[in-house]
């Protein structure tokens, strides 16, 4: 067994249980959210697999792309949302926002094994068959890496609701094993990007960025926290979804357009994510210091 398979193995398991986790601490609170409002579910699709997808299509047709890098930013753009994408947002809104998004995750999730595959031959239609995808490989890839470890958290919290108390140390293994694994493919592809990059290739990457920012910002409605959960879902695609089905085409490179997209669009949100952060410090009450009274 090779390096690079015992890699892609690492890989796949920390994705797999950190989805896991996510599954284990949904509650059926979180699961009503989105299904029971229609507006915002609507909205969050609007944002996410409608508008997103355009605004990638549009700037690969502006842009002198790399063809790699055109089948990378397509296949972010209809990914579901990122699994570190619940983990990062406790940090950005308050604790009634997480119910949105666990709501938002776990229907992008199970919605992503229908919509998904259908981009992929649109997108197959739109910039021709030298690049067409199976759908069904691509459904048993969000099958496998997304819904069916979702569906196992979920079954395991309601079940058997001790364990819990595991999901953190489940979380720090999953995520040291990811960063190792991060590490190594960034190191490893470090010397191949400059050759997907083309003049207006960041730029676009920026963006499709922003723009997915400003559209899921501006569809998240009047509740400030949802704008923010909606932005960053809109522009936190799962990469590793991406860069599974980016490799079923006939563009060897398009696994590091997909990673180039990624660090590129993290450096492009930075801004914002701070934005939030600032804005959410400053609606939240000061924790209570002690009595002036008490000794």
């Amino acid at each position: 067994m090779g390096i690079e398979t015992l890699l892609m193995l690492a890989l796949q398991a920390s994705i797999f249980f950190t989805v896991m986790t996510i599954g284990m601490a949904t509650s059926s609170v979180d699961l009503r959210c989105l299904l029971s409002r229609p507006s915002p579910l609507v909205r969050s699709l609007l944002a996410m697999n409608i508008l997103g997808p355009i605004v990638a299509v549009l700037v690969c047709k502006t842009f002198s792309l790399h063809p790699a890098v055109i089948v990378a930013l397509v296949t972010l753009s209809i990914a579901p949302i990122s699994n570190m994408f619940p983990k990062s947002m406790p940090a950005l809104v308050a604790p009634a926002g997480m119910v949105y998004a666990h709501g938002l995750f776990f229907a992008s999730t199970v919605l992503s094994v229908l919509l998904t595959p259908l981009a992929v031959e649109v997108f197959g239609v739109i910039f021709g068959g030298d690049r067409h995808v199976n759908p069904l490989a691509v459904a048993q890839v969000v099958i496998g890496t997304m819904l069916l470890p979702l569906g196992i958290g979920l079954a395991i919290g309601r079940r058997w609701p001790a364990a819990k108390r595991w999901i953190p140390t489940i979380t720090k293994v999953s995520s040291l094993v990811l960063l190792v694994c991060a590490v190594v493919i960034i190191a490893a592809a470090w010397s191949l990007m400059g050759s997907v990059v083309r003049q207006g290739t960041l730029s676009a990457i920026a963006i499709i960025a922003l723009l997915g920012l400003a559209a899921g910002h501006l569809l998240g409605g009047p509740d400030e926290d949802e704008r923010t959960v909606l932005a960053h879902a809109t522009v936190s695609r799962h990469p590793g979804v991406a860069v599974v089905v980016a490799s079923l085409t006939n563009e060897p490179l398009a696994p590091i357009g997909v990673l180039l997209a990624v660090l590129v669009s993290a450096v492009v949100v930075m801004p914002y994510t701070q934005w939030r952060k600032r804005r959410l410090a400053a609606v939240l009450p000061a924790p209570a210091g002690p009595h002036p009274g008490a000794h």
